[in-house]
């Protein structure tokens, strides 16, 4: 509320200020000036409120001096005990802070760890490794083709390309020695296994919640460790099936994450090796479950005329990688 302007102060017959006038707006002890208001006329009951000074103004020190109302003052704050080594005190009580540190506006003591720095915004948090639900693992897969269909129907479309251009090639050139033909199969293996390297690099955007456009799948530059790992891959699970069938599907299995490593974590060819085994041989009853599942929706593709491969293709692969954000942790985003 806008207070009324006082009026223009009152002069004596000897040109001083009337007194009860300067009184009544002189400031409260404890009161801004700003906020004065003015008080009650002259406290007859106290004689000594009406003395004045010889120049005629109210004492305000002495006996002589005005008192004004009864209010009783508030203490002053209790301050904290000081700390060595601490700037100024704050008002109240001041518990030693968590951890050793400064409260906000002290210095640290000598010696301290400096303070930590705010972090603003969200922060990443890394997904410790899971459990692999499988069916989890299908559906999830199932649900990103799904969502974004056309440019895994156009990657795996370009593996059928492939395919008939390896038929095209051995039907023109008719090969009838055996260095031909085993140059044909490494160069069709060679496109395989990019083509694959492809798929990967578009599952695990999709597992980073980002649809990949065509281009995106083949967005790599370690296309040489790739065909190296892909290469060992393969050399491993031909040697293990010529010994016998088991130990190559065992090199198999223990492959299945090689090129996940080499595309998501940029590993050598040998690294990523090691780190497969090391993943499905920490989790071996659930990767055994995962392929399994993997070679059923496969064959279901192949009774499709071969046409659901188009959609059996991308699902198992998201599933794969999307078993292989669970059982390593998550916490490498796709670059």
């Amino acid at each position: 509320m806008t207070e009324t302007p006082p009026p223009v102060p009152k002069e004596s017959a000897a040109g001083a200020a009337d007194p009860s006038y300067a009184r009544g707006f002189t400031a409260r002890p404890g009161q801004h000036e700003s906020q004065a208001s003015p008080a009650p006329g002259p406290d007859t009951s106290h004689g000594r409120n009406e003395m004045a000074g010889s120049a005629g103004y109210p004492q305000l020190e002495g006996p002589g001096a005005a008192q004004y109302g009864n209010e009783s003052l508030e203490p002053p704050p209790v301050l904290a005990p000081p700390r060595p080594g601490y700037g100024p005190q704050v008002a109240g009580p001041s518990p030693a802070p968590p951890g050793g540190m400064p409260q906000p506006g002290m210095m640290p003591p000598p010696g301290a760890a400096p303070a930590p720095r705010p972090v603003y915004g969200y922060q990443q948090v890394p997904v410790g490794p899971g459990t692999l639900d499988v069916g989890q693992a299908l559906s999830y897969g199932w649900a990103k083709f799904r969502a974004n269909p056309g440019p895994w129907v156009g990657v795996t479309a370009v593996g059928v390309l492939i395919y008939l251009a390896f038929l095209l090639v051995v039907q023109i050139a008719d090969p009838t020695t055996m260095l031909p033909l085993l140059l044909i199969c490494l160069a069709v293996l060679a496109g395989v296994w990019l083509l694959q390297a492809a798929m990967v690099r578009g599952a695990l955007y999709e597992t980073n919640d980002t649809p990949p456009s065509f281009g995106s799948y083949f967005r790599f530059l370690n296309a040489g460790n790739v065909l190296l790992t892909a290469l060992l891959a393969f050399s491993l699970t031909v040697l293990g099936s010529a010994l016998c069938f088991v130990p190559g599907l065992v090199a198999g299995v223990l492959c299945i994450f090689s090129l996940h490593y080499v595309l998501d974590q940029d590993q050598g060819p040998f690294e990523a090796l090691k780190s497969s085994f090391t993943l499905v041989i920490a989790n071996i009853w659930q990767v055994l479950l995962l392929v399994l599942a993997v070679t059923v929706v496969t064959f279901l593709g192949l009774l499709l005329c071969g046409i659901g491969l188009l959609v059996a293709g991308p699902v198992t692969i998201i599933a794969v990688t999307y078993s292989y954000r669970i059982l390593d942790g998550g916490g490498y985003p796709t670059r």
